[in-house]
C-alpha cells in the first residue's frame, strides 16, 4: 500500500498542537511500520536532519516537494495527487483537495471544532473560512479519526450527515521525552527562565480566546492578594501568539500581578519536560479542547494540574487532576490555593505518581497502530 501523508505545516517555525501531532504521528509511523510505503508531502524543501529525524531510518519513507500554485492543496497537491495516485491520502490539517480521483481514498484526522466555541466566530467571514473546510473533510473523507469522545460527539452533533462508524477516537500520545526530571535538569531551566527559587505555575499552550488566559491570571491575583499562596509565586505562561492575544498580554496588568506572570513564549522542546518538572502545578483553564496533550506531559512528568472541568480533559486526566470551573474565578483560585495546602502530603505524591502510569499508557506508537488498521481497513473496502 502507498499512503500519501499530508506534511503541509511541519516545516512551520515554531510548531503547535497540530504541527506537534503530525511529526508525531509520522514518526511513530516509521517506527511501527516496515511493510508499506509512505510519501509525505511538502510545501519546500526539508532540512536533512528534520526528515532524517521524521523518518527514522524507514526506507519505505520518502517525500515530494509540492509548489504552490495559487492554492497548495486545491491546485498543487491536487494535481500531484492526479499525476501520481496513491492509495490513501491522510491528513491532520482540516482539508483536502476538492477535485481528485475517485479511487482515491482518504482519511482525515480532526483535532476538535473548539474553534466554535470562540467570541470570534461570530464573524461571518472567520466562521466560513474556519467552518467550511472541516465540514468538508468530515463529509467527503472515507473515514475520520478525532483524538477524543468529546470531538466525535461535537461533529455528530453538526447536522452534516457524517454517519458514526466513520469517525474513530484514536488518542494522542506522549513523547518519550517527558519524564520528571532531576535536581540539575530543572535548576538549570530556572537560571535560564529567571525563575530563581521561586515556586511557580506553569500554563503551556498558543495564547488564543478560547485558553481563557485573562480569568485565569485574576484568578491567580486573587490567590496571591489573600495570600492564599506564597507572595512570590509565579504564573509562567508558555505559548507563542495565536490570535486576538492581545486581552492575554494585558491581564497581569489589569490585575496588577505584572512583575508574578510571565510570558516566555514557545519554549524549546528540550526545555519543556524540566519546566513542567519544576512546577508546582500544570495549569489550564481552557474553555474548550480537541484532547489536551499538555496535561498529558505535565501527568508524564509527574506533575499535578488544575484544569478545566471539560469533557476531553475528563478523558486525558481521569480523577487525577484538580477540576475547576473555567468561567469562574473563584473556583480556579480555590484549585490553585489547595495546590499549595497540599503541597509534600503523600495524597498529592501518589496522586502524581498514578497519574504519570495513566500518562504512560498513550504512546505515539499506539496511536500510529490504531490508525494504520483504519487505513488499511479504508483500502479494503475499495
Amino acid at each position: 500500500m502507498l499512503i500519501g501523508l499530508n506534511g503541509q505545516r511541519i516545516l512551520i517555525d515554531k510548531p503547535a498542537g497540530p504541527e506537534v501531532y503530525t511529526i508525531n504521528f509520522f514518526k511513530a509511523l516509521a517506527k511501527t511500520d516496515q511493510k508499506n510505503k509512505y510519501v509525505v508531502y511538502f510545501t519546500s524543501e526539508p532540512d536533512k536532519s528534520f526528515w532524517d529525524g521524521l523518518k527514522q531510518g524507514n526506507s519505505n519513507f520518502s517525500y515530494k516537494v509540492v509548489p504552490k500554485l495559487l492554492s497548495w492543496t486545491q491546485v498543487g497537491l491536487a494535481l500531484e495527487l492526479m499525476k501520481s495516485p496513491v492509495d490513501l491520502f491522510f491528513t491532520a490539517v482540516h482539508t483536502i483537495p476538492i477535485i481528485r480521483k475517485p479511487s482515491l481514498k482518504t482519511v482525515g484526522m480532526i483535532h476538535g471544532l473548539e474553534y466554535t466555541h470562540s467570541a470570534e466566530y461570530k464573524n461571518p467571514l472567520l466562521r466560513l473560512s474556519a467552518h467550511s473546510p472541516v465540514k468538508f473533510v468530515a463529509k467527503k473523507s472515507d473515514a475520520i479519526i478525532v483524538p477524543s469522545q468529546a470531538t466525535k460527539d461535537e461533529i455528530l452533533k453538526r447536522a452534516w450527515g457524517v454517519e458514526e462508524n466513520k469517525i474513530t477516537v484514536v488518542r494522542e500520545g506522549v513523547n518519550e521525552t517527558f519524564y520528571k526530571r532531576s535536581g540539575e535538569e530543572i535548576k538549570n531551566v530556572r537560571e535560564k527562565y529567571n525563575l530563581k527559587e521561586y515556586p511557580y505555575l506553569i500554563f503551556v499552550s498558543t495564547i488564543q480566546p478560547r485558553k481563557n488566559i485573562p480569568v485565569m491570571v485574576g484568578a491567580f491575583s486573587q490567590a496571591l492578594k489573600e495570600k492564599l499562596i506564597p507572595a512570590e509565586t509565579k504564573l509562567v505562561i508558555a505559548g507563542k501568539l495565536g490570535w486576538l492575544y492581545e486581552e492575554s498580554l494585558a491581564a497581569p496588568k489589569k490585575y496588577g500581578v505584572e512583575a508574578s506572570v510571565l510570558f516566555v513564549g514557545r519554549v524549546n522542546d528540550a526545555d519543556l519536560p524540566p519546566l513542567l518538572s519544576g512546577a508546582k502545578a500544570f495549569i489550564s483553564c481552557s474553555l474548550e479542547e480537541g484532547f489536551g496533550l499538555p496535561l498529558l506531559e505535565a501527568m508524564a512528568c509527574e506533575v499535578p494540574t488544575v484544569v478545566s472541568n471539560i469533557p476531553p480533559f475528563r478523558e486525558v486526566g481521569a480523577e487525577f487532576p484538580i477540576y475547576v470551573d473555567p468561567k469562574n474565578i473563584e473556583s480556579i483560585k480555590s484549585g490553585i490555593a489547595q495546590i499549595f495546602s497540599q503541597e509534600g502530603s503523600q495524597d498529592v505524591q501518589g496522586r502524581a505518581w498514578s497519574a504519570k502510569e495513566r500518562a504512560n499508557n498513550f504512546s505515539w506508537e499506539n496511536t500510529a497502530r490504531e490508525s494504520l488498521k483504519i487505513f488499511e481497513n479504508v483500502v479494503e473496502d475499495r
